[in-house]
Order: C-alpha cells, then sequence, then structure tokens
C-alpha cells in the first residue's frame, strides 16, 4: 500500500518519492495533513450519514407510539 501511495505522489509530484535526497523537508509533512484531511473529511460524512439516519428511525418510533 505504501508502494502504490508513493508511487501516486510521485507521478502526480514528478519526483521520486523513494529518494530521500529528492524530497524537500515539508512535502512528508504536507502529506500527511493531505491524506489526514481526506480520510478525516470522509469519517465526518459517514458520521453525519448515520445522525440522519438515527433521526429518522427515532421520528419513526415516537410516531408509532
Amino acid at each position: 500500500m505504501i508502494d502504490f501511495m508513493l508511487s501516486i505522489f510521485s507521478s502526480a509530484l514528478g519526483m521520486d518519492m523513494r529518494d530521500h535526497h529528492d524530497i524537500p523537508f515539508a512535502l512528508p509533512l504536507l502529506m500527511a495533513c493531505f491524506v489526514g484531511g481526506i480520510v478525516g473529511f470522509t469519517i465526518i460524512r459517514f458520521i453525519g450519514n448515520e445522525q440522519k439516519e438515527d433521526a429518522k428511525q427515532a421520528t419513526i418510533k415516537n410516531t408509532d407510539r
């Protein structure tokens, strides 16, 4: 998986990500922020969907009484 991600970033940025001489100092930090942002956004989207479903189920239970 790491090799797959490195190959994607290598092609996107135009530099060999496996060679430590070719990577600027801040680039790993930027990659971590980018990947963390995507993962965080995905998790927040799923949590929001679950809360909407729970609210619908609670509404249905309250109307059945």
